[in-house]
């Protein structure tokens, strides 16, 4: 069989950089790839037709993670270097306000609540907020 001419454009033409998944994290990688080098070719590729993926189903909340995320983390790695992916995800999150207006993506910096059913995080609130302040 013989490809038509719109398959050789399209389907069939090469490409120098193939992502896969057109999530938030898809995307944003093929726009900092274009940005840094717009002779690339790039091509986005999603499983589905409509987005089925983390980006669609996490409610569309952007933040640099939740109290007992935190906690969780500086457990499994430390504090250092779970400090330094906290400040990788601030500068995320200030990166996205800097690229997009506010109301081109609808977003609203309203801060968060996290509902605990144990006291026992609690225990480290104070250690938490001394180490993200400093």
């Amino acid at each position: 069989m013989n490809p038509s001419i719109w398959e050789l454009e399209t389907f069939y033409r090469k490409r120098e950089v193939i992502i896969i998944g057109a999530g938030f994290t898809g995307l944003w990688s093929a726009i900092s790839i274009k940005e840094k080098f717009p002779e690339k070719s790039v091509l986005v590729v999603e499983r589905s037709s409509v987005p089925i993926g983390a980006s669609t189903r996490n409610a569309g909340f952007a933040c640099f993670g939740s109290f007992t995320e935190i906690i969780a983390d500086a457990e499994k790695m430390g504090w250092e270097k779970t400090l330094d992916l906290v400040k990788m995800r601030f500068d995320g999150l200030k990166k996205i306000q800097e690229y997009f207006k506010p109301e081109e993506i609808d977003f609203e910096l309203c801060g968060g609540f996290e509902i605990l059913n144990d006291d026992k995080p609690l225990q480290n609130i104070d250690e938490v907020n001394d180490k993200l302040k400093s």
